[in-house]
């Protein structure tokens, strides 16, 4: 940054006020914060580090006018003034390792903060940060489910005898969504008892609801999972640390119905994947 740099818009020179203050690693503030005009200046008191910004004529281009990039601080300013955390701008941090590690951690994401930018995080801090990362790689979860009409149809193109039923309200917002996949319709009608034992689950996060699922026995006393959002009866990634740290195999702690052999003669029919090359896209204002 510079002066007579330009941004596309105020949000970006903002965006990028925010990161030179991480790698500064200090505090500022606005003294003016419009999408026309922008000041902004170190928090430290007597400080000379300024930038000011403004539109260009009616556009939204926004140019750097003025740029005093030096500090005047002591040490307790340094430890007092740290930059503060700010999910939506500080997931611009690690975009590219969302993009590159989609199952990127939070408590990963904490030390890499303290090493990399001196910042300390809480594991919701970095929770938030990863939510916004990925909300702008891949859009806002509640646009996508205007693809589900586009997934039903593909479901049952790919897999057909599937039982795929999509439902709405009254104002056209999602309501449920009923799915039987056909190998899992094949296998409880070739080889488990005519019973179905069905459970739910609440489900946290902004759009709450529940989640059911629906199980059965086969001849030979195994489960067979026809739907489900949790698999039940294989380790979670902790368990899974300490059965290899003990010197035991995590196989050997899968239960038996989720092993190849059962499962190929309950799946004995073919599941195909949906193609996504044809899939719609989703705009960041909603419209598919």
């Amino acid at each position: 940054m510079g002066s007579g740099h330009t941004f596309s818009n105020a949000a970006e020179f903002r965006d990028a006020v925010y990161l030179m203050s991480i790698a500064g690693r200090f505090r500022y503030r606005f003294k003016r914060n419009s999408t026309k005009h922008m000041t902004v200046v170190c928090t430290v008191t007597q400080c000379p580090w300024k930038v000011t910004a403004r539109a260009i004529g009616d556009s939204n281009i926004v140019q750097v006018h003025t740029f005093h990039n030096h500090h005047n601080h002591s040490l307790e300013d340094v430890a007092a003034c740290q930059p503060l955390v700010r999910s939506n701008r500080a997931s611009l941090l690690i975009d590219d390792v969302i993009r590159s590690t989609p199952d990127y951690q939070p408590h990963q994401i904490c030390k890499d903060f303290q090493r990399q930018h001196g910042m300390q995080l809480t594991y919701l801090q970095a929770w938030n940060i990863k939510e916004k990362a990925n909300e702008r790689i891949y859009g806002e979860p509640k646009y996508y489910y205007k693809l589900l009409p586009w997934m039903c149809e593909k479901m049952v193109a790919t897999n057909p005898g599937s039982i795929v039923e999509l439902g709405h309200s009254s104002d056209g917002h999602f309501e449920q969504l009923f799915v039987a996949h056909s190998v899992s319709i094949q296998g409880f009608a070739m080889g488990c008892r005519p019973i179905i034992a069905i459970d739910s689950a609440h489900m946290s996060g902004p759009y709450r609801g529940a989640l059911f699922s629906a199980t059965a026995y086969d001849a030979n006393d195994a489960m067979l999972p026809l739907a489900f959002s949790e698999m039940l009866g294989i380790p979670c990634e902790h368990a899974a640390a300490i059965i290899l740290s003990i010197g035991h195999n995590v196989v050997d702690f899968v239960q038996d119905w989720y092993k190849f052999p059962m499962q190929e003669l309950i799946y004995s029919g073919s599941f195909s994947g949906i193609e996504t090359h044809d899939m719609p896209m989703v705009a960041n204002d909603g419209l598919v």
